[in-house]
């Protein structure tokens, strides 16, 4: 008999970048951003750049901050993600994979009624020197569109 599949929003399925955020932004909120734990790790994370790991950081949890939608995160050290930390990971990866108009999209959603433009700019730093050390976010798959599909835009017809 197999183990059963583990839920999509179990973090034991995250790569290290994926749990490394998840982590430290449950940690900064629990604990405080001046956590020894949370300087160790930015060490692990950030490799040279740790400084400005942590200024880019401190920016996405300002810009997350000032946005008009509340975030809402698990204890550190539950397994499972809430929908928003899983938005945010959608939004790192977008980023981090050059794709602006889905990071946009996933950065309005994050901050509400919100400017995004910070928020992405400031994932955007974030994810750049994530990847410097090795550390990425796995993408979203591509669009595929279903066999037999000619590239023709369906119609919606109201029917009354």
């Amino acid at each position: 008999m197999s183990a059963p599949e583990a839920a999509p929003n179990d973090i034991r399925n995250l790569s290290y970048a994926e749990h490394f955020i998840v982590w430290v932004m449950r940690t900064a909120v629990a604990c405080a951003p001046e956590c020894r734990m949370i300087h160790r790790e930015f060490s692990h994370a950030f490799g040279p750049h740790v400084e400005a790991g942590a200024k880019a950081f401190e920016r996405v949890l300002l810009a997350l901050a000032k946005g008009k939608r509340p975030i809402t995160l698990s204890r550190p050290g539950h397994i499972h993600m809430t929908h928003d930390e899983l938005s945010l990971l959608a939004l790192f990866a977008a980023a981090q994979g050059g794709d602006e108009a889905r990071a946009l999209a996933h950065a309005r959603w994050m901050v509400g009624q919100g400017r995004p433009e910070p928020l992405c700019e400031a994932v955007a730093d974030l994810g750049v020197l994530l990847e410097r050390n090795g550390r990425t976010f796995r993408r979203a798959p591509e669009v595929v569109p279903p066999e037999g599909c000619v590239g023709k835009s369906g119609r919606l017809h109201a029917v009354m």
